[in-house]
């Protein structure tokens, strides 16, 4: 089973510290589109990680209605690792590999996802799957679980799994994929994709 981390935990300290995850898109927020998306695209065990402001952020994730356990991460303010670590620990044994993808990809669909998990599931169980554009790297991204130990063995860094592509360059699959990179960092990339 692939699991699903979405990481929710960010400051948002570009976005005048207001939470990413609670940005509107349309009728949803970005962490109940998230959600859906994911779901629609068969993931069935969702955990989201959260950290700066917890509470409005699974809050507005329970409004979802989707079947969505909450990852606490007390040591957000250190980075994306850390977050990426405490989903990690919160896998169920019977997943073989996580998803991992960030709230501030509005942009990213079901078709997308799904896509992921099946250019991972073509591969050989032990490759990682790695999203880019222009031959620039994005997410989602799929870990194996045999790689979950070296990712709890590493420092605190806001680099996520990015020495996992470079420690394993032939394990890597590429999955290409233009909307990984529409990503929204602050206040004026918001007003620009959906206010203009």
């Amino acid at each position: 089973m692939i699991s699903a981390l979405l990481l929710a935990a960010g400051q948002g300290s570009r976005m005048g510290h207001k939470a990413k995850a609670l940005l509107r898109l349309g009728e949803a927020t970005f962490v109940q589109h998230a959600l859906q998306q994911l779901y629609l695209a068969g993931l069935q065990d969702l955990i989201l990680v959260t950290g700066s402001q917890r509470d409005a952020v699974w809050e507005s994730a329970l409004a979802s209605n989707m079947p969505v356990r909450e990852a606490y991460n007390a040591d957000f303010a250190t980075g994306l690792l850390s977050s990426i670590q405490t989903g990690i620990h919160a896998l169920p044994a019977d997943a073989t590999a996580v998803l991992i993808t960030l709230v501030d990809l509005p942009f990213l669909t079901a078709d997308d996802y799904r896509a992921a998990c099946l250019a991972w599931q073509d591969g050989r169980p032990e490759d990682l799957l790695r999203s880019e554009s222009a031959g620039k790297p994005g997410h989602p991204v799929i870990i194996p679980r045999a790689y979950f130990s070296e990712i709890l063995e590493q420092p605190a860094s806001d680099k996520g799994c990015s020495f996992l592509f470079q420690r394993y360059p032939d394990s890597v699959r590429y999955q290409a994929l233009d909307r990984g990179r529409i990503d929204i960092d602050t206040i004026e990339d918001y007003h620009a994709h959906f206010t203009s």
